[in-house]
């Protein structure tokens, strides 16, 4: 048997994987299968977009000529499932990490939030939170009481709770919520304090800060998303074996284990992922496949809007910084170098859960942004404002509820060929690129399981200490 004939055996013995979407959890799929087991399977990426990466994504904005985040995209330290991902491409070298930040309230003076990294977790965080100065002692108090009771209450105990009656019930005032809780909350959830469930909530305070040092550290692209995640992890993906095909969309997914294309070919497979928006489910799969499939196509969503500014000067040196009591919440410097001669200096606001800053007209918006970024950096009050351009996804992250965490799904479904992936499904983490890789890793794993009883492991999340451990229940 010569190598031709010998390959094309091979390659007719593999079992063919296709995955409908090329954002963050398709990839993530795709790499998992591809780097493990590449002997068993043929896979076929199908992105109905020109690029992959999803809402990972940017956009050459007409008037400068600059490639843009649609929305700045961060990760932290206790993303390791996102990292690990970027770091098995070679990738991890692509991220600026930032081990503390700055928090700007209209009243008072700039803080300096940075754990203490020669004290164990969780204590390391109590002299940073000390060092937030629009905080009273008694708030600090109340802040502290509070995070020990999450610490001893388990996110079983919390499913069905939510957070704002929980706080309240914990001795926090409506300052301490506003100024303190709700600032990490919409950050990091994209919605407000008064929907959230509990267990998200505990989820950020525990894996995100206080289990383990470095997990609180924000990570931000050197690159814009589309070169990261549409170019250089796609092409890295690529190298793999995977093949990734984008301007094809996919119309439905029929029972007969095929994929009807919008153009009308149909596309047959062992398997096949689902790896798109938890709105678009209910318009591809089978209604035998997933339970609920109506309920979570009606579940809200909540939008996140995003301030691209370009000043005729620079208005702060700072890489970010987290504003508090203000419509704006994030302000990002462009992270990459470029010229800004011709387009001007470049930051980007970041609005999460921004339901009542869409209701405001455009130039309002930009107007009430730019008194608060004025207050904020006195060199914001000699530069001029040369451009700008509000963008808004009104179904940025879904709304994470109780209601939502009862009904997300797993990734196996009631047809063994079919499995879903999506920062959506049931991986214990909100609407983020963590939750996003971890579901596709967990897609893989459903793969392997039906096909042949294999598996593949999460990854376990940052090392605890000895005194995490005994403090924080699982």
């Amino acid at each position: 048997m010569n190598a031709v004939t010998r390959q094309a055996r091979n390659s007719s013995l593999k079992k063919q994987v296709l995955i409908v979407g090329g954002g963050l959890a398709g990839l993530a799929t795709a790499e998992s299968l591809a780097r493990n087991y590449p002997e068993r399977f043929d896979i076929t990426i199908l992105e109905a977009k020109r690029s992959t990466g999803g809402r990972a994504g940017s956009f050459q904005d007409s008037k400068t000529g600059g490639t843009i985040d649609y929305c700045q995209h961060v990760a932290m330290g206790c993303c390791t499932s996102f990292l690990g991902l970027l770091e098995r491409q070679g990738l991890d070298g692509q991220l600026h990490r930032y081990t503390r930040l700055k928090f700007f309230h209209p009243e008072h003076a700039v803080s300096t939030f940075s754990p203490y990294r020669w004290l164990p977790a969780p204590f390391h965080l109590m002299p940073a939170l000390s060092n937030l100065r629009y905080l009273n002692r008694s708030q600090r108090r109340q802040i502290q009481r509070a995070l020990f009771r999450l610490f001893r209450t388990g996110s079983d105990d919390l499913t069905d709770l939510l957070a704002e009656p929980w706080l309240e019930e914990h001795g926090q005032d409506q300052a301490t919520i506003k100024d303190f809780w709700s600032v990490i909350v919409v950050s990091a959830l994209g919605e407000s304090i008064d929907r959230v469930s509990l267990a998200a909530v505990r989820k950020v305070f525990i894996d995100g800060f206080a289990a383990a040092h470095g997990a609180s550290d924000v990570l931000v692209p050197k690159l814009p998303l589309a070169d990261l995640i549409g170019g250089q992890l796609t092409a890295a993906i690529e190298q793999l074996g995977v093949e990734v095909k984008t301007g094809r969309m996919v119309r439905q997914v029929s029972s007969e284990k095929s994929v009807v294309m919008a153009d009308g070919q149909t596309l047959t497979a062992d398997h096949v992922v689902i790896a798109v928006p938890w709105h678009c489910v209910n318009d591809l799969v089978p209604s035998d496949a997933v339970d609920n499939l109506e309920g979570l196509a009606a579940a809200p969503a909540s939008p996140i809007s995003g301030l691209h500014l370009w000043f005729d000067q620079q208005i702060t040196d700072l890489p970010h910084a987290v504003l508090v009591g203000t419509v704006a919440q994030w302000v990002f410097r462009q992270p990459w170098e470029q010229e800004q001669a011709a387009s001007g200096f470049y930051y980007q606001v970041v609005i999460s859960a921004s339901q009542s800053a869409r209701c405001l007209p455009r130039q309002e918006l930009i107007d009430v942004v730019l008194r608060e970024l004025r207050h904020a950096f006195p060199a914001a009050r000699g530069a001029r404002l040369v451009q700008s351009k509000v963008v808004t996804d009104p179904k940025s992250v879904f709304s994470i509820t109780p209601q939502f965490e009862e009904i997300r799904p797993t990734s196996s479904t009631g047809l063994p060929w079919l499995h879903l992936a999506g920062d959506w499904i049931a991986t214990g983490w909100p609407a983020t690129m963590e939750s996003a890789v971890i579901s596709g890793r967990m897609a893989a794993a459903s793969v392997l399981q039906s096909d042949f009883g294999g598996n593949l492991d999460v990854e376990a999340g940052l090392p605890r200490g000895w005194l995490a451990r005994y403090l924080i229940k699982p």
